[in-house]
């Protein structure tokens, strides 16, 4: 019996040191409160698209057209986007989408917070946020 309780002690430090641990009993039920404390995030958390423009509080749908173009490329990964993805973009924030998509992108390129890429996308022209249009979605949206 003595034999099989110094082979378990045994074991026992093997695992510890393994983990991390090298001291005794203590330190070892210390770590493992830490560790039920901590919450472990595997991954990253994204906001909704709804979620960020409510965040943002745009204005207008210019301003709604800038918050999702700048949604689209920063937490959707897109390189750069056209008309539909923006009123997809409105949709799926369940906001109304405005009569002329195009319009509130142009207003955004002559208030020079987008601009227009060189290669279409989609038979669309594309458009990215310029980096005064991404400054000033990051800022908060100033009035």
């Amino acid at each position: 019996m003595e034999a099989m309780l110094q082979e378990h002690e045994r074991r026992i430090k093997t695992l510890e040191q393994k983990l991390g641990g090298g001291g005794g009993k203590e330190e070892t039920v210390v770590q493992q409160q830490q560790q039920q404390q901590q919450p472990v995030s595997l991954t990253p958390k994204v906001i909704s698209i709804r979620a960020f423009i409510l965040e943002k509080s745009p204005t207008d749908d210019v301003q709604r057209s800038l918050v999702i173009g700048y949604y689209l490329e920063k937490q959707s990964g897109l390189s750069s986007f056209n008309a539909k993805d923006l009123e997809r973009g409105f949709v799926d924030a369940r906001e109304k989408v405005p009569g002329n998509v195009a319009d509130k992108i142009l207003k955004n390129v002559w208030k020079g917070h987008m601009m227009q890429v060189s290669e279409d996308k989609d038979g669309l022209k594309a458009y990215v946020l310029t980096n005064t249009g991404t400054k000033f979605v990051e800022s908060g949206i100033s009035k």
